[in-house]
């Protein structure tokens, strides 16, 4: 069995869309949950008097989530099977 580069290429960008899926669905899953923005939230969170510890929880989830997302979508575009070619 021969695998070559463009192969290899085409199984990490289908892990890199894999992933990307799955942190962007936990994206959407806080949107829906909080009815709000990543952006609206932190601001709401950091200006609120009361601690919510659940809140902030998920305000770091949340914001891991959108690291790893972006970090994502650059890896899938530079290991596009057109760069390959």
């Amino acid at each position: 069995m021969k695998i070559d580069k463009q192969d290899i290429g085409h199984l990490l960008l289908l892990d890199y869309l894999a992933s990307l899926h799955s942190a962007r669905e936990n994206l959407r899953l806080f949107e829906r949950k909080y009815q709000t923005s990543l952006e609206e939230f932190s601001t709401a969170l950091k200006t609120n008097d009361q601690e919510d510890f659940e809140a902030w929880d998920d305000y770091m989830e949340w914001r891991a989530y959108q690291r790893v997302s972006e970090d994502l979508s650059q890896k899938s575009i530079r290991n596009s099977p057109s760069k390959h070619r």
